[in-house]
């Protein structure tokens, strides 16, 4: 299993855009696990989607130089520290350029919580 997700890692590196290599990268480095899987964050969680590159940039270049301003930024150094240059380049490019899905299954208002 790691094996075939090097593979993939490695041919949408190759082969994919920045944008599709970063929303893959997104996902498969965790991040969708906390900031969600539209990047929209939550209460404890910052948003990401369409945040400036600028931004994005400095903020995972100083997770990655091992700075965090408080504990919740904390856990972010692991995962920054984790990433080539080429991979938070195409994760921030998918960010600031975040274009979320057409495809919805359903409404939030439709949802069995009445959208609460």
């Amino acid at each position: 299993m790691k094996k075939l997700l090097i593979l993939l890692v490695f041919t949408l590196t190759l082969f994919g855009s920045s944008y599709e290599n970063g929303h893959f990268l997104y996902n498969a480095k965790g991040c969708s696990n906390c900031h969600g899987t539209n990047a929209e964050g939550s209460n404890e969680v910052p948003r990401l989607a369409n945040k400036s590159k600028k931004f994005l940039v400095s903020k995972l270049k100083g997770f990655q130089a091992g700075i965090a301003t408080n504990q919740n930024q904390q856990i972010m150094i692991g995962f920054a520290q984790g990433l080539s240059d080429k991979e938070l380049d195409d994760i921030t490019n998918f960010l600031s350029t975040y274009k979320q899905s057409s495809n919805k299954k359903y409404k939030l208002s439709e949802d069995v919580m009445g959208g609460y």
